[in-house]
């Protein structure tokens, strides 16, 4: 984790409460010959802290992180069952893409979600590429 963060691509945010961490982000990009592409690589709340608005507040902090860095689409896998984060996504304007089957451990699948967070300009390709160390 400590190398992951300590990245120029990458931003983490830590939420807190009474000086305990209640959650935590981490989104990474990547600058394409279609511009610069965001990548959610988790959202974690602590299950205690969960539906008060932490994972919304983290979320609104790694967009914001991923547009200062030029990010056009961000985009994120989710596990299919993780209905919370789920409803979070799309209330917070992402769309689903498709399916992934097996993505997460004891072949649980995924889904993928993006967002256009430079809404005026278009996509030019519609499809999400690749990040480093993704296939």
């Amino acid at each position: 984790m400590r190398q992951l963060v300590s990245r120029f691509d990458v931003a983490a945010w830590i939420a807190e409460e009474d000086g305990r961490m209640t959650g935590f982000a981490v989104v990474e990009w990547a600058r394409r010959k279609s511009g610069v592409t965001a990548y959610i690589q988790t959202i974690e709340v602590v299950p205690e802290a969960r539906g008060r608005g932490v994972g919304r507040q983290l979320l609104g902090r790694i967009e914001d992180s991923a547009r200062a860095a030029g990010a056009g689409p961000i985009w994120l896998h989710v596990e299919a069952a993780n209905v919370g984060a789920i409803r979070l996504y799309e209330t917070q304007g992402y769309s689903c893409l498709g399916r992934q089957e097996n993505y997460y451990p004891l072949g649980r699948a995924a889904l993928i979600y993006k967002k256009r967070l430079d809404a005026g300009r278009a996509d030019p390709m519609g499809v999400l590429p690749a990040l480093p160390g993704r296939q």
